[in-house]
């Protein structure tokens, strides 16, 4: 599969590139990396430069995983990342600290949850899941329009491939009324 660029109002969400290496790296090392992805630990410019280069245009490629860089303008620096497995149908996504409360991923997510229902053909939910306790993807799972699918079993992979407590979500081509909802058992009144 061909890269896809997708347009927000304020985002460009384009391929990751090898001149992100320091970007990616950078923001890795953010000690909610370790504690709620599964990126390698300590994160080095090494892993950054596989990702990009090795990984991302492989599963480009393959069509397994689908990996876009947030920008605001073409060649513009890079704020975070989102994918989708396109297997599961299941996203993931993360932010550099400095973007984090600017809706960017909001945004981001809402873009490609549209191209999956339209351009991805058998999409027919798309799916989230993140370490229990993982507050601020919860929040942006909850606006734009995921529904709360945890149970006590949902589990996600650690980095050392054990399972860990996980929370999910579900997200159709039209949100349920009462999706937001679903959220409080988890959230409460957060956000």
């Amino acid at each position: 599969m061909q890269p896809v660029a997708l347009r927000t109002a304020r985002l460009l969400l384009d391929l990751p590139v090898e001149g992100d290496v320091a970007r990616v790296a950078e923001y890795c090392t953010d000690p909610l990396f370790e504690e709620y992805l599964t990126t390698p630990w300590p994160y080095t410019e090494a892993h950054a430069r596989g990702f990009l280069t090795e990984y991302v245009p492989s599963a480009w490629s393959s069509g397994r995983e689908l990996t876009w860089a947030l920008r605001t303008e073409q060649g513009g620096p890079l704020l975070g990342v989102i994918s989708l497995c396109t297997d599961a149908r299941e996203v993931g996504y993360w932010l550099g600290a400095e973007h984090r409360g600017s809706a960017y991923m909001t945004e981001a997510l809402l873009a490609v949850c549209e191209w999956a229902f339209a351009g991805l053909p058998g999409t027919e939910t798309v799916t989230w899941r993140a370490n229990a306790g993982n507050v601020g993807s919860a929040m942006v799972a909850r606006a734009t329009g995921f529904r709360s699918t945890t149970t006590p079993e949902t589990t996600v992979p650690g980095r050392d491939g054990a399972d860990l407590v996980g929370w999910s979500g579900e997200r159709g081509a039209t949100p349920d009324a009462d999706a937001y909802e679903s959220w409080a058992p988890l959230l409460g009144g957060a956000g």
